[in-house]
């Protein structure tokens, strides 16, 4: 189990152990062999718990408690008609910040198809430009507003990503939202 700088990085294994000892599930004696098989099968239930919570806390925990990675090189960009279409790879769970070559500032807030503030981004004369740029979230793609001096190419793609390589990144503080998780388990005895 590593720990850095109060970030965790776990294999499925030691996610399963971290969550028994947070819940109190995990037994203190291990000089002893004990074999059930009329019961549920612990781990395998645990482990579909931690990974809805692990996707619950990717969707929605504040970026900071959560990996972050620049995919830049990763984004396959389409300009047209004054916006750019950008294809979000498939680790990508959600943007953080984006800047497009020739925007006066980075976009971290991103609007939501179906508002108003996206519906204006449609019309050349309402869209945000190279000062006020805008990015409408439709989930595997971003449509960019682009002004006179905007260029199709990508300064910065921060978004949250889940680790490719099946392990757990996340903040020590949430730590703290696993028993949430727990309170809605079922009774296992």
């Amino acid at each position: 189990m590593e720990n850095n700088n109060q970030f965790y990085n776990l294999t499925q294994r030691e996610m399963l152990d971290l969550w028994k000892q947070v819940m109190r599930l995990d037994t203190p004696r291990r000089d002893c062999t004990v074999e059930w098989d009329d019961g549920i099968d612990l781990d395998a239930l645990l482990t579909t718990h931690i990974k809805q919570w692990y996707a619950h806390q990717l969707a929605t925990a504040p970026a900071h408690l959560l990996p972050i990675e620049d995919v830049k090189d990763l984004v396959a960009l389409t300009a047209s008609d004054g916006m750019v279409i950008a294809s979000v790879p498939s680790q990508c769970v959600r943007p953080v910040e984006w800047r497009l070559l020739g925007w006066k500032r980075g976009v971290t807030e991103f609007l939501d198809p179906c508002s108003h503030e996206a519906m204006l981004q449609i019309n050349e004369w309402t869209r945000g430009g190279d000062c006020n740029p805008a990015i409408i979230d439709y989930g595997f793609q971003l449509l960019m507003t682009a002004g006179s001096s905007t260029t199709a190419k990508l300064l910065t793609a921060r978004c949250v990503v889940r680790p490719t390589d099946g392990t757990f990144r996340f903040h020590s503080q949430l730590l703290s939202t696993i028993p949430e998780w727990k309170a809605s388990l079922p009774t296992l005895l």
